[in-house]
């Protein structure tokens, strides 16, 4: 959905419903801003047209500053974009599809997550999921080996990607009181198809595949470019938009960490015992290695040989 815009006495455009949603959030547009999209035959502000009703209809009355003269006047004519004279007659409505358990009371209300909300959520999911990864591995005692890392993070994008399709969240999303929509002409509930090209994208653009430092390069440019444009890469390629339902307050991001430290100790508890960790861990830093031997006495026993009993001579 291309949306153009009126400003300074200049059109603008296009953008998507994500890029007008956050360029309102940044304070770069109000929702009296006149603006068009296909459907429409004529300027309108941009709470009134039916792909931002659901997100900027209670907006007009909190946005920081006021319109310009320019912005409350209808442009000329041969300003307006090229309509087809069938899209005149039938406007496109935009409609946010949730699941239904968790459907929102007043979509007014909807805002987006801030980026740090977004952050915390994704490092809520993925130390539950390491945690989980690494019990299962040292339950069924597989040996730890260079091959095991990315193996190890694979799963995560079947798991996400099910969730999504079915909950529309995560838990660490859930926490945070966030929920992942899809945004189309019309109602599309999210597939499992897109749920996975979502996951994974996320997977390789914003945690680099889980490799230091790859994984840390990967994350502060999508940092980047969600604070700076309110949408990030694999969003705008697979229409969909994560909403802010609940408002995260101090309380949540004290959870948050708190579970998150919790699954750190438990994915390293299961890592240590793991057959073929320690080894791995002497070998690149064996001061390191020594001093958890040290703290954790259980790891230096091994099983015992029988003893050799003396032959005597003959």
């Amino acid at each position: 959905m291309d949306i153009y815009w009126i400003r300074d006495k200049k059109q603008h455009g296009p953008a998507t419903v994500p890029d007008i949603i956050s360029l309102v959030q940044m304070g770069e547009l109000t929702p009296e801003t006149p603006g068009w999209h296909a459907g429409c035959s004529k300027w309108m502000p941009l709470r009134e047209l039916p792909a931002l009703a659901d997100f900027l209809g209670d907006l007009h009355s909190k946005t920081k500053g006021k319109p310009t003269p320019e912005e409350t006047t209808h442009p000329p004519k041969d300003a307006l974009p090229e309509i087809r004279e069938p899209e005149r007659t039938q406007a496109l409505q935009m409609e946010v599809t949730l699941p239904s358990s968790e459907a929102i009371a007043d979509r007014s209300t909807v805002s987006l997550p801030l980026p740090r909300t977004r952050l915390v959520a994704r490092l809520i999911d993925s130390t539950l999921y390491a945690a989980l990864a690494a019990g299962v591995i040292y339950l069924l005692g597989i040996p730890y080996t260079d091959l095991l890392l990315p193996l190890f993070w694979a799963p995560i994008i079947v798991i996400e990607a099910l969730l999504l399709t079915y909950l529309g969240t995560t838990p660490g999303k859930r926490i945070m009181g966030i929920a992942v929509s899809t945004f189309g002409p019309s109602v599309t509930p999210m597939t499992l198809g897109r749920a996975l090209f979502r996951s994974l994208s996320i997977y390789v653009l914003g945690m680099g595949c889980y490799l230091f430092p790859l994984g840390l390069i990967t994350m502060l440019i999508s940092y980047f470019m969600l604070t700076r444009r309110g949408i990030t890469m694999w969003d705008a390629q697979c229409m969909t938009l994560p909403l802010q339902r609940r408002k995260a307050t101090v309380g949540h991001f004290l959870a948050a960490g708190v579970i998150i430290y919790a699954a750190l100790q438990l994915m390293a508890q299961a890592f240590i015992r793991t057959p073929g960790t320690l080894e791995l861990m002497e070998q690149a830093s064996p001061e390191m290695t020594r001093t958890l031997r040290e703290m954790m006495p259980e790891l230096n026993q091994t099983p015992q040989q029988p003893k050799a009993t003396a032959q005597p001579l003959n």
